[in-house]
């Protein structure tokens, strides 16, 4: 026993020698959790059976909404708070039209589904062909124009689907060049749908759906031509089919999910921070108010049976882009 205690002793102090000057041994931590995205309820703001399903909004310099009407009245509704809902103009009327944009001038640019033409409506309402004839599939593979975009020196970007839920053939993405050349920007993938351009209209996004159930959001830099750089994938939204798109200041990318009543905001890369709620769940497209009324995002549905239209908005965090 006398002589065990100091081997004890020695053995105690190189476990803390050890302890001290070797790599300390630190806590296991937990994986952090990721961050709960933030809800919002929306809120109704306009419905009317004659819209049946309600697409395409899109705001003008003085903060009027506009968006299409494809029921029994088939053209573009104009909507602000002072005197609620008027009809606008009948325009695109073989099924009224899909999506709209509005440049700074205040023209209105229109897919005229049916029609197979894209169109712009002027201030005065007279009417133009900005594109037509330029379908690269037989108009029985092709659905027809769907959703657009216009850049800032009027590049229109637009999406032909062909399919809704990644059914069909790969669908096309068409560009229309200033001089009104029409071209081919992509054909890789399924169902091409809602589509917008970041803050600095140097990557084009685009939303599409795989299944019934599940959308992608792809983007492209694109050339100094304006042509399509190399794909990558944004994200996958599980329980949507991917419709249309609004992007904000911090290009967080809003899709609107068709058939689930829900929009969530995505970052560019891939983080959902934002999930908008409506009560009708058809819900199609979104687009941001204008000035101080930016962080207002409108969104347009209708119910399942596309009989009445709706129009909801809902306050967010970050401000859109016009």
């Amino acid at each position: 026993m006398t002589h065990s205690q100091p081997v004890l002793a020695g053995l105690a102090f190189a476990l803390l020698s050890a302890g001290c000057d070797g790599a300390p041994t630190e806590p296991q931590s937990e994986p952090e959790a990721a961050p709960a995205i933030n809800e919002i309820t929306a809120e109704l703001v306009a419905s009317d059976p004659s819209w049946g399903n309600t697409e395409g909004p899109a705001v003008d310099s003085n903060g009027n909404l506009y968006f299409t009407s494809r029921g029994t009245y088939k053209g573009i509704v104009s909507w602000n708070a002072a005197d609620g809902p008027q009809q606008y103009a009948a325009v695109a009327t073989m099924a009224g039209p899909g999506g709209l944009w509005i440049d700074e001038s205040d023209n209105i640019f229109l897919t005229a589904t049916l029609e197979r033409q894209i169109l712009k409506l002027a201030p005065d309402k007279s009417v133009s062909v900005v594109a037509e004839d330029f379908e690269v599939l037989s108009p029985e593979i092709s659905t027809g124009p769907n959703d657009l975009v216009v850049a800032k020196d009027g590049t229109v970007y637009f999406t032909v689907p062909n399919g809704y839920r990644g059914e069909a053939p790969n669908g096309t993405i068409y560009r229309t060049a200033p001089d009104g050349a029409t071209s081919v920007f992509s054909d890789e993938i399924t169902g091409p749908n809602g589509i917008i351009l970041s803050a600095d209209d140097k990557t084009l996004y685009v939303a599409h759906n795989i299944s019934e159930s599940a959308a992608k959001i792809e983007r492209w830099p694109l050339n100094e031509d304006g042509s399509a750089g190399t794909i990558a994938e944004v994200a996958t939204v599980g329980e949507c089919v991917g419709d249309g798109m609004a992007v904000d200041q911090q290009d967080g990318i809003w899709v609107t999910c068709y058939g689930f009543g829900t929009a969530y905001r995505v970052t560019p890369d891939g983080e959902f921070t934002d999930k908008i709620t409506t009560e009708q769940k058809a819900l199609t497209n979104a687009v941001f108010g204008r000035g101080a009324d930016n962080t207002t995002l409108y969104l347009s549905s209708s119910d399942m049976e596309r009989v009445t239209g709706y129009i909801y908005r809902a306050t967010v965090t970050v401000p859109g882009l016009r």
